[in-house]
């Protein structure tokens, strides 16, 4: 079976940088790697996520908006299982 991580990215950077990189990577006790992979992980879902928001289309945007602005409805099961919970403590 071929190994999965098989995609490689090559990164020209300071040395100044490399050393910011290491540390923080040493003080969330990962390596390298995982560092990184971890941090341009965030930040790519974060992006994909703002793009597609920025796609919506005017309508899912009035959609959205009026859902935020309506008054929150109370569903009975969760507010019987709050009671049941605040009662047992």
């Amino acid at each position: 079976m071929p190994d999965a991580k098989s995609a490689r990215i090559n990164l020209r950077l300071s040395p100044e940088s490399l050393e910011t990189i290491r540390s923080a990577a040493s003080a969330q006790q990962q390596d390298l790697t995982s560092f990184v992979l971890g941090a341009a992980m965030d930040r790519s879902r974060a992006v994909l996520a703002e793009d597609r928001i920025l796609r919506m289309t005017p309508q899912d945007v009035n959609r959205l908006e009026r859902a935020l602005d309506s008054e929150p409805e109370a569903v009975p099961q969760l507010q019987a299982m709050i009671r049941r919970l605040n009662n047992s403590q």
